[in-house]
């Protein structure tokens, strides 16, 4: 299981980010990498009502075809981090729940107080990245049975998350002369996920 270890910044491995002043005075954003680690932390209480709205989960024990609302099941996360958790949030699920043998990484948008899903991935999140725009880029792991984990970067696109990078392929860094290769394989086989 895996729990939230926030704000520890990596190098330029994964990202390239630097602060202070340029020579046109402006100040670079300066990204943070928050690694995603085994045990799930007790939920956000405002997120639960949330949840139940959605039928992720229930809180009635008379409600046997829903999953309880319990770090048991579920993780949750801001991917815009300096927004309320009213405005969205993501939903990390763990294997088994809705007929799914796998992880699923889902994303709640909320909207004058209205919430609706607009992504979901079959993955486990590795990863979240700050970024300029407020909305954390994602790092997902996919599990593939003949190669490992396929871990792919996913960017806000305007309304959306969508997958942009393979970074990694079971623990090694996919190399940049082959970067495009290897997107042109899995890219179209993980944007499965809506």
């Amino acid at each position: 299981m895996r729990f939230f270890a926030t704000s520890l910044f990596l190098g330029s491995f994964f990202l390239f980010s630097c602060g202070g002043n340029s020579g046109s005075g402006e100040t670079k954003f300066q990204s943070d990498t928050m690694i995603i680690f085994d045990g799930y932390p007790k939920l956000e209480e405002e997120v639960i009502p949330i949840m139940e709205q959605l039928q992720m989960c229930t809180t009635v024990d008379t409600i046997t075809h829903l999953p309880p609302c319990s770090n048991e099941f579920f993780q949750v996360f801001k991917y815009r981090p300096d927004r309320p958790w009213s405005d969205g949030f993501i939903v990390e699920m763990i294997p088994g729940l809705f007929n799914s043998p796998v992880h699923q990484v889902v994303v709640v948008e909320g909207y004058f107080g209205k919430y609706k899903i607009i992504n979901q991935y079959f993955g486990h999140l590795l990863e979240m990245r700050t970024t300029h725009s407020g909305y954390n880029n994602l790092l997902i792991g996919y599990d593939d049975p003949d190669i490992g984990v396929v871990a792919i970067r996913h960017e806000w696109q305007g309304k959306k998350y969508d997958v942009v990078d393979v970074e990694d392929i079971d623990g090694h860094l996919v190399l940049p002369e082959f970067k495009d290769s290897v997107n042109a394989i899995f890219l179209p086989a993980f944007a499965a996920g809506h």
